[in-house]
């Protein structure tokens, strides 16, 4: 259904267009963290996600990401899979579903199962900007913290999105203290730890869109409503209460060479990595007010109301334009048409 008909200059048109997603469970399941569903999506983005789609005179199917989900797709006639799934599992998670679409020969949107699964790996990712974007330093947890380290340190999941595992108890000023804190989440997650250097900067994402050529459509710093925002830390707690304790600037206030710096690193990042359609950069600023690059994540959410892709590009789209954009640079790159 990617290829071109009929002749040259003669394509497809997308009419049916399945949303691959994973809801967040109705129930609480006491055996695992809090937090272990945070990026799953709630009823109302998926409601949302829907409606903009259907603006665009399609007809939309909701499709939850579990084991039936393939012969879901194969049953259901769809042009195309608007992909937002977050998977299952750990290290690969992200690029199952993809693969699986890749397998069915069914185009979406969003990254390839390669990028996804390079992207949810933060010490992969942090090898494949660098030394084009600057990254932090750090190493991953193997029992021992190196002493060259300069504290304080962040300590985090290394395979996790969604702030996961990372609370405000995230920054460990000593060796024993980033020691007892990657045993605690190995303990609680049973994932990699990575340790970085932390930075005392601004925390600032940059929301980049489109494949030829991508540009970026917002950017947005993130800063605590009270408090020294050098200790600030964008965790899963602050992300539960954002109305409460952080304010977002669109457009940062940062000098205009540093924000074109923000920019430039976060396109060749999407380069890098090889981003389809959309994606969010995260970065922090260090003591010398330069960007350093966090993570990539190219599957943003899409909540209406509080996802910060969502956020940072209310000033430039309208939240219709936004998901209806994303479809269209899809169907383009695989040379399909909206109606």
């Amino acid at each position: 259904t990617g290829s071109p008909i009929g002749g040259a200059g003669f394509f497809m048109s997308i009419r049916r267009v399945a949303i691959l997603y994973n809801p967040r469970p109705a129930d609480v399941d006491h055996s695992v963290p809090d937090d272990a569903y945070e990026e799953y999506d709630s009823p109302e983005t998926i409601s949302a996600v829907a409606g903009a789609l259907r603006t665009g005179n399609l007809e939309v199917d909701c499709v939850a990401a579990d084991r039936q989900f393939p012969s879901r797709l194969e049953r259901g006639g769809f042009d195309m899979v608007f992909n937002i799934a977050e998977g299952a599992g750990r290290r690969s998670r992200e690029a199952v579903p993809a693969a699986i679409l890749e397998f069915l020969g069914i185009p979406y949107t969003a990254s390839d199962s390669v990028t996804l699964g390079v992207t949810l790996d933060k010490m992969l990712a942090r090898r494949v900007v660098s030394p084009d974007v600057p990254v932090a330093r750090g190493v991953l947890f193997d029992g021992t913290v190196p002493a060259d380290l300069r504290y304080p340190v962040i300590v985090k999941p290394n395979d996790e999105g969604s702030s996961k595992g990372i609370r405000q108890n995230a920054i460990c000023r000593d060796r024993a203290e980033a020691r007892a804190r990657c045993k605690a989440l190995q303990a609680t997650y049973g994932c990699p730890v990575l340790v970085e250097e932390f930075l005392p900067g601004a925390e600032v994402s940059v929301g980049i869109r489109g494949n030829d050529p991508p540009e970026v459509f917002g950017t947005m710093e993130i800063a605590p409503k009270a408090g020294d925002p050098s200790n600030f830390v964008y965790s899963v707690d602050v992300k539960r209460n954002w109305s409460e304790l952080v304010d977002y600037h669109v457009p940062p206030r940062l000098p205009e060479l540093t924000t074109a710096r923000l920019r430039w690193c976060a396109l060749r990042a999407y380069q890098l990595f090889g981003c389809r359609d959309f994606a969010r950069m995260d970065f922090r600023l260090d003591a010398k007010g330069e960007p350093v690059f966090l993570e990539c994540n190219p599957l943003p959410g899409l909540n209406p109301e509080n996802s910060d892709i969502v956020l940072m590009s209310r000033a430039s789209l309208t939240y219709t334009e936004l998901v209806l954009g994303i479809l269209r640079d899809a169907a383009k790159r695989c040379n399909l048409n909206l109606p």
